[in-house]
């Protein structure tokens, strides 16, 4: 019965070159691939050669994250702003998922039949009685439909066996309650990535590609992908990555729980010689 809850729906992917984060110029090169010193011939506006992601990533892209009031605008080398998000809540952007304990019944069988038989088998040539209990019976001592003692089914005793109709377990519970979260979170690192598509083309070879000029230390290259990050594995030449969700408000997924599992029933039922519940058959 465990809760369900995605912090957000869609997430965007940022896989930094280098596990140190350094600046374009540290990026590990493929071979064939053009340097920084001779990319300026070959990438408008003095780009350089970046490791060409596979798909579904795209880039490169230049990315810088901090705190928002100190985020700066997109650079004159990758001025279009390609995406904007944000990271690191201070407390639960969902809310808290949970479940309702799991409650399950099992109500003792009504259907009870007796055989003029030891355990009959099929049932063939053997007389079969019914004596049910009361459809809302709740276990305790009752005579209704009750055989009477020494009654002849056919020449020999109607209850020499019984069949018992099987135990039901019914699960139930697991409601999910949602408790949102008390104030609307506070992020602590925004993202902004730039770039400039004329410059993104093949750069020296189709292993490899133009990344936009890197204005400094505060940004990365890096190449993105939007969607679930639990099912990408990064690029080798982009190893560090970073999530972040997009707008200020989180795209949450509705609370859910898991159906409940397992659980076990156990009843026993006496027969009586008499109506009194005096004497065990």
């Amino acid at each position: 019965m465990k809760g369900s809850r995605l912090t957000a729906t869609f997430a965007a992917v940022f896989v930094i070159a280098g596990i140190s984060c350094g600046p374009s110029e540290t990026l590990p090169q493929p071979n064939d691939a053009g340097t920084p010193d001779d990319a300026g011939d070959e990438c408008p506006g003095h780009g350089l050669c970046a490791p060409g992601p596979k798909e579904p990533w795209r880039g490169p892209v230049l990315l810088w994250t901090g705190p928002e009031a100190h985020a700066p605008p997109c650079p004159a080398s990758a001025n279009f702003e390609l995406y904007s998000g944000h990271a690191d809540p201070d407390g639960p952007p969902c809310g808290v998922c949970t479940c309702a304990p799991a409650t399950s019944s099992c109500p003792s069988p009504t259907i009870l039949t007796a055989a003029a038989a030891s355990c009959a088998g099929d049932g063939s040539g053997v007389t079969h009685t019914s004596f049910d209990a009361p459809a809302s019976w709740d276990g305790t001592c009752t005579d209704m439909n009750a055989i009477p003692a020494g009654k002849l089914c056919g020449g020999v005793p109607c209850v020499q066996s019984v069949t018992i109709a099987p135990l039901t377990l019914t699960l139930s519970g697991c409601v999910p309650i949602n408790e949102p979260p008390k104030s609307p979170p506070h992020w602590k690192t925004f993202a902004r990535a730039c770039t400039n598509s004329g410059i993104l083309r093949d750069c020296g070879s189709h292993a490899s590609l133009c990344a936009p000029p890197n204005p400094g230390p505060d940004f990365k290259t890096c190449v993105h992908y939007a969607g679930n990050p639990s099912k990408l594995t990064c690029p080798s030449a982009y190893p560090d990555k970073h999530v972040f969700h997009p707008g200020p408000d989180p795209l949450c997924s509705a609370c859910a729980c898991e159906a409940p599992t397992g659980g076990s029933c156990t009843r026993w039922i006496s027969l009586f010689q008499n109506g009194t519940c005096g004497a065990p058959h």
